[in-house]
């Protein structure tokens, strides 16, 4: 258990946790107890595994190999049948992980001699998540070797071959069905290839307090805990009224996109909805929204007079909007005032970006996928980081003053002040036509009820998963709304951990 304050879904970048190392080495404890307390933990981890498995620990030039030395003397103590094998002549290994390696009684084969079978169990400790460099040689050998022959394997901090900042694989990897880490996560626990390549990722206390040591993370795995107390339930004295007033701009043609935003947005508990349509569509769009008011929208006059309306606090356009020099004004009006908060998604975003962001003034959440956003990146001017998906998101919301959304696999959310959240809580099955514009209802949903705006991002994404888990093969977006209020009823009740 994690018994300092700060928050367990916090998520440290490699130089924060080698900071906090620092740190406590100069404050509180040697670097030899941390590594004693890591190589216990590995223990505690492991000693449940049948003693009949052969365990076969590989130890790097590093830190993580003391951690293994460790672990290996505590197995070996407890009759379980270990090999130790090093990437390293145990002559060139410096401080703790030497130390560690001193303690160690039986053999240390070289890396190269390294044999498994089916049965064996591997304890992976070559290289920890500040892994820069590209694997090669006879690590390489021996990792394809793991991985071909699909050994379990346990590994130590992160895979050896995951850079521990973006997830990347660094030329091979360990595929691990355990990852045993400290303290807290890493982005590359979370980010693909990183998070299919760690499998299940344990946090172990190896003494690190990050409240004592004033850390203040600014990233965090999206979970419930981080924003439910701010979730917008109604209660008795709740109206139509004081749960909000969302306005939806929608297109001539693609009329389903728009409708499913609306029924995100309602479901989600938005008291009051409007429709503004081309007249040429209207027909369409009153037939099918009975939970909201339509309105014409043909003109900037039109747009107007509705958004005169000061009852209405959120406004979403984007989903089935078309692209067009008209489209273009709509969102330049929409954007133009500090009064009620905007959400751009789909169309929204395939118009000309930089003279969108140009006359934005109010609070604007953008929610593009990994290909709208590289087109957004290219209108801008702004160069893209290869491989480093969170660093791209959190540098473009530093730098455009919005609030982005970055939807994917590892869906990232991100706030102009720095803050982020990584979103691992779904399921493939979201891959279906519509449901990113359910999501960005439910977004407007929750903002239109007062939600702060980061939360809200948060909340919708990780319901919108959640959904999807539930619901499974056969998900499609017309299903999302409909299975919404199962996982609210959850929702109410949960407890804050």
């Amino acid at each position: 258990m994690l018994k300092n304050k700060i928050s367990r879904n916090a998520i440290l970048y490699s130089k924060n946790h080698i900071d906090a190392d620092k740190k406590t080495i100069k404050k509180f404890m040697s670097g030899q107890k941390l590594m004693q307390n890591a190589g216990k933990c590995i223990f505690h981890s492991l000693k449940k595994e049948s003693k009949k498995r052969n365990i076969k620990i590989l130890c790097g030039p590093g830190n993580n190999g003391g951690d293994g030395y460790i672990a290996a003397s505590l197995l070996d103590k407890a009759d379980f049948n270990i090999e130790v094998y090093s990437s390293i002549s145990e002559k060139k290994l410096k401080g703790d992980a030497k130390t560690a390696a001193s303690k160690w009684r039986g053999p240390i084969k070289n890396i190269s001699n390294f044999t498994a079978s089916k049965n064996d169990l591997i304890i992976d400790g070559l290289f920890g998540s500040g892994l820069k460099k590209n694997i090669s040689g006879n690590i390489k050998k021996v990792i394809k070797k793991i991985n071909l022959k699909k050994l379990d394997c346990v590994s130590i901090d992160i895979p050896s071959g995951i850079d521990g900042d973006t997830g990347e694989i660094k030329g091979i990897a360990i595929k691990a069905k355990k990852t045993i880490t400290f303290t807290r996560k890493k982005p590359g626990h979370l980010l693909n290839p990183g998070y299919d390549y760690s499998g299940i990722v344990q946090i172990m206390n190896i003494g690190i307090n990050l409240e004592k040591l004033s850390f203040k993370p600014l990233i965090l795995e999206n979970n419930p805990d981080n924003w439910i107390k701010n979730f917008p339930w109604p209660d008795a004295t709740s109206h139509k009224y004081t749960r909000g007033y969302a306005l939806i701009i929608g297109g001539e043609k693609m009329t389903g996109a728009t409708r499913l935003a609306v029924r995100g947005a309602g479901r989600i508990g938005c008291g009051l909805l409007c429709l503004g349509v081309p007249k040429e569509s209207f027909d369409i769009y009153s037939s099918e929204n009975p939970i909201c008011l339509v309105e014409i929208v043909d003109t900037q006059k039109d747009l107007k007079t509705l958004l005169n309306d000061d009852r209405i606090n959120t406004v979403l356009i984007g989903p089935g909007l078309g692209i067009s020099k008209k489209k273009l004004d709509y969102i330049h009006q929409i954007i133009k005032t500090k009064k009620r908060k905007t959400v751009l998604d789909a169309d929204a975003l395939k118009n000309n970006f930089k003279t969108i962001l140009a006359k934005i003034k109010g609070t604007v959440v953008i929610t593009p996928h990994e290909g709208e956003f590289s087109k957004v990146l290219k209108n801008l001017k702004m160069k893209k980081i290869p491989g480093d998906k969170l660093s791209n998101a959190l540098k473009f919301a530093k730098k455009t003053k919005l609030y982005l959304i970055l939807k994917g696999y590892s869906t990232i959310i991100c706030s102009p002040n720095g803050k982020a959240s990584i979103d691992r809580n779904s399921s493939p099955f979201l891959a279906t036509g519509g449901s990113g514009d359910v999501l960005s209802g439910m977004i407007t949903g929750l903002l239109a009820q007062g939600m702060k705006t980061f939360d809200a991002c948060c909340a919708a994404v990780w319901i919108h998963g959640e959904v999807s888990k539930i619901k499974g093969p056969g998900l499609i977006a017309e299903d999302i709304p409909e299975i919404l209020p199962n996982v609210l009823k959850k929702l109410k009740n949960y407890r804050h951990n």
